[in-house]
């Protein structure tokens, strides 16, 4: 039953090597338990890579802003017949052939404020068969003339009310570190719930473990009743029927024994489960337990006041974080819907200087003297002619899926209130009772020394020994539990309020779950090469 560690996480309390025919009795302490979880549960794994999935595509936005580089060339190539008055513009060509390469680039980026500008640089090779000559007997089909017309200048775009401003602009990208923000709470909440598994899969296997103990404590005190109910008889103090009676007695605890030994291979199973281990190949026998847990939980715990869980819950509780996010992304999709429902008006201007030359360098130059400016400005008004159908209902559905995240905000923190206080008033009443099984345990050992003197003494039947043991044992049982409960009950309060993690030192922040993730992916990364290898 031994637990299975992979070789790159190092030494863990679970390995040991052992003789292939004997069984390991392996300590198990809680911290380190928990540490095997972090590192090795598969659950918490896929969500470390799912959230740094997110925090990867809230950088993909600012790609938005990145200036983009456009480059083409394009031949074209035409030929049609004139037109009396294309034939007078052309020396009397009958037809007109040309043959041009256009060669365009340019840099384009998008602003903060929705605008788009544009700085652009085109060169035009024209070719055609105009003769520029005046012959007007040539009709050749040549190409005659070439010229290179160059263009520089820049193009501004800048939306004035539809589509304009930062609350549009900005908005894909604050949607997209808001889920960076859900994807990183909801590790955080996959966190608190493992190590909140693993705790309570810890306890369970203590509580366990404490059953098999008490059990072979009450198989041995049977046994020994057992024991003097026979010698009484050969001694002739005793009769047949206590010897029967020790003997079903005897028979009872052992039967019990081996169904509370079931309830640890489970607990065992859980424990294992939650480590992302699997058993060993070799089988350990039965009655042969390889993990002992050493750790006990606290008789006593300070418990929370139901005022500080709740304020703690509204900065640390991983699910009401995350309904915060999402109030906050609907409140960034009304905000775009509302500027959706103005009209859609555009500032456009451009500026540049034209050139022409026999050469790409004449033509350049002539641009570079700034002597023939072309410029232009001016303004679009677009306006739907049906009142804007579209955005205003899309502004309508935004703003029930407001009112339904601040509801379910609402709502999140009414669930947390009660569980919070439910798990505190849990804890209470655990430790309560804890007090009073530990004074009906001392009461019940006392009584049966008791008990066991006078039987010696011959003045009591076995029978009477047996059912103080059976009472003991029940107490014994129910002092472990409420130690477990009480225990797995202020888990519960450090759940509700989001402090556990901070309680046991292992919460994380972003940086450090980066760190993780990046050391997780170059782990699988070697995992497979290996496998390829």
């Amino acid at each position: 039953m031994l637990l299975m560690m992979s070789n790159h996480l190092g030494a863990t309390p679970y390995q040991a090597a052992m003789p292939a025919n004997h069984t390991q009795v392996v300590d198990l302490r809680l911290h380190d338990y928990l540490q095997t979880v972090l590192r090795q549960n598969n659950t918490l794994q896929s969500q470390m890579l799912q959230s740094e999935a997110a925090r990867r595509k809230s950088k993909a936005e600012l790609g938005a802003f990145e200036p983009l580089l456009e480059l083409s060339a394009m031949h074209e190539a035409n030929k049609r017949t004139n037109t009396v008055v294309q034939q007078a513009s052309q020396n009397g060509q009958g037809y007109f052939n040309e043959r041009n390469n256009v060669y365009d680039s340019g840099i384009e980026s998008l602003l903060p404020t929705g605008g788009k500008i544009r700085l652009g640089y085109t060169l035009s090779d024209l070719g055609n068969n105009v003769n520029p000559y005046g012959n007007i007997l040539s009709t050749t089909n040549q190409i005659w003339t070439r010229q290179y017309q160059t263009f520089v200048g820049a193009t501004f775009t800048q939306p004035l009310l539809q589509n304009g401003g930062v609350t549009v602009t900005l908005a894909e990208l604050r949607l997209a570190a808001a889920d960076s923000e859900i994807g990183f709470q909801q590790y955080r909440r996959q966190l608190m719930l493992t190590v909140a598994q693993a705790e309570n899969a810890y306890w369970n296997l203590y509580f366990a473990q404490e059953q098999l103990r008490f059990f072979d404590d009450s198989v041995a005190v049977a046994q020994n009743v057992l024991d003097d109910s026979r010698q009484m008889l050969k001694a002739g103090q005793g009769s047949e029927l206590d010897v029967m009676e020790a003997q079903s007695g005897l028979a009872l605890r052992e039967t019990k024994r081996n169904e509370v030994l079931q309830g640890y291979l489970d607990a065992l199973g859980d424990l294992q489960s939650l480590a992302g281990t699997a058993p060993a190949p070799r089988i350990a026998g039965p009655a042969e337990p390889t993990i002992r847990v050493v750790d006990a939980p606290p008789e006593t715990n300070a418990i929370i006041t139901y005022a500080d869980g709740f304020a703690d819950s509204i900065q640390m509780n991983p699910d009401f974080l995350i309904q915060k996010q999402k109030l906050r992304q609907e409140e960034l999709r009304l905000g775009v819907a509302k500027n959706q429902l103005l009209p859609e008006l555009d500032f456009k201007a451009a500026y540049g200087f034209n050139g022409l030359g026999s050469t790409p360098n004449d033509s350049w130059a002539m641009a570079q003297d700034q002597t023939f400016p072309s410029w232009s400005v001016g303004l679009q008004l677009t306006i739907p002619l049906g009142g804007n159908i579209k955005a205003r209902n899309l502004a309508s559905a935004a703003k029930l899926n407001l009112q339904a995240a601040y509801t379910g905000l609402c709502g999140m923190q009414t669930e947390i209130a009660n569980h919070l206080n439910s798990a505190i008033r849990k804890t209470r009443a655990w430790q309560q009772s804890i007090q009073n099984y530990q004074t009906v345990v001392r009461f019940n050992e006392e009584l049966l020394q008791t008990e066991f003197a006078r039987l010696k003494a011959g003045t009591i039947e076995a029978r009477k020994v047996l059912e103080v043991e059976a009472d003991l044992l029940d107490a014994r049982q129910n002092l472990a539990s409420a130690l477990v409960k009480s225990q797995q009950s202020e888990l519960q309060v450090e759940l509700a309020s989001g402090s556990l993690l901070k309680s046991l030192h292992l919460d994380v922040t972003r940086e450090e779950l980066k760190q993780e993730s990046t050391g997780l992916m170059s782990r699988n990364r070697a995992s497979d090469d290996a496998l390829n290898n």
